[in-house]
């Protein structure tokens, strides 16, 4: 096992408000899942985070890794992790092969109904899949050319599904998701007993800060009801002033941000898997007037709540929301 480098950090501490934040929608083809790369990867030039989980497949050529304090190697068959929030950055090498994956929690995780930042505190026992996010900072998954070239195999089915007609849907939504447990199913066999040994040793890659999960905690709980942020501040046990700095360092979102996203995430949960109006939907996520809602809910989303509806309706699968 190797110890994290904390030397020639690119990404101090000081500079964390300036790193930007990316979602699903600037990066990826699906709602759930995006693929890319060397020949379509989005421009990365600078330290960054994102609210998705990411592997990074490297095939060929030779970079480095800054995730948070830390500094990884990467060359032929290394695999790298990042978990959401976290600011990191990977210079491609010019003669680069890879492939950089994004997947939402509710993709990779469809059976935990928490929030990303609660994730820290999920055994592996239950969600086995965190296991390479989690210990990125102690450990360097390599692989040799046999392996790799099968991680590379995976990587273009991958591509391939994602590139399918919306009437394959079910299938591709299938394929890709047991393409890429296969991914993460080979990392585990060869760094398993290096996993438990990390957890054992309580080593983790991110603990967010317990005043933002505290946060985090009480908009869930209260979406319903007015919520503002001296009384969030109050909550978790910090001042306003810096609960605000704390959500906007960790998260690059102001509170008024997460408790908006939070409350358009429960009210798609709710237009998909219930028969509520759009009117109690709205009430019950704490937009009040079925007009805000509306209103609100095509701000964010691009559709009214009742279109949303139809789309899942005929689509069958809230996952499929391009």
């Amino acid at each position: 096992m190797q110890t994290a480098t904390l030397s020639d950090d690119p990404l101090p501490t000081r500079r964390a408000a300036a790193i930007r934040n990316y979602t699903m929608a600037a990066r990826a083809q699906r709602a759930y899942f995006g693929i890319h790369d060397q020949s379509n990867c989005l421009p990365n030039p600078v330290p960054h985070r994102h609210e998705y989980f990411q592997i990074y497949v490297n095939t060929r050529g030779e970079t480095r890794h800054y995730i948070g304090g830390s500094q990884r190697p990467i060359g032929p068959g290394t695999v790298s992790f990042v978990l959401p929030f976290l600011a990191h950055y990977i210079p491609n090498a010019a003669d680069g092969v890879f492939h950089v994956i994004n997947i939402s929690k509710d993709y990779l995780l469809p059976s935990l109904d928490l929030d990303v930042f609660e994730l820290s505190e999920v055994p592996l026992s239950r969600a086995p899949e965190l296991a390479p996010f989690r210990f990125q900072h102690c450990l360097d998954f390599r692989f040799d050319a046999a392996d790799t070239q099968h991680l590379q195999d995976l990587c273009e089915r991958m591509a391939q599904e994602a590139q399918r007609p919306p009437g394959e849907a079910t299938a591709s939504h299938l394929l890709i998701r047991s393409h890429l447990l296969n991914l993460i199913g080979m990392v585990w066999r060869r760094y398993g007993e290096e996993f438990r040994l990390c957890e054992a040793q309580g080593m983790v890659l991110q603990s967010y800060k317990q005043a933002v999960l505290r946060c985090i905690r009480y908009i869930t709980q209260h979406l319903a009801q007015e919520l503002t942020l001296a009384d969030a501040a109050q909550a978790s046990h910090v001042s306003a002033t810096h609960l605000s700095h704390l959500l906007k360092s960790e998260t690059g979102k102001t509170f008024l941000e997460l408790v908006t996203e939070r409350r358009i995430e429960r009210a798609k949960t709710l237009l998909a898997f219930t028969s509520a109006s759009a009117a109690e939907i709205g009430e019950s996520t704490g937009f009040g007037e079925p007009t805000h809602f509306a209103r609100r809910f095509r701000q964010v989303t691009g559709s009214t709540p009742s279109a949303y509806r139809r789309r899942f309706q005929r689509e069958g699968a809230r996952t499929w929301d391009e």
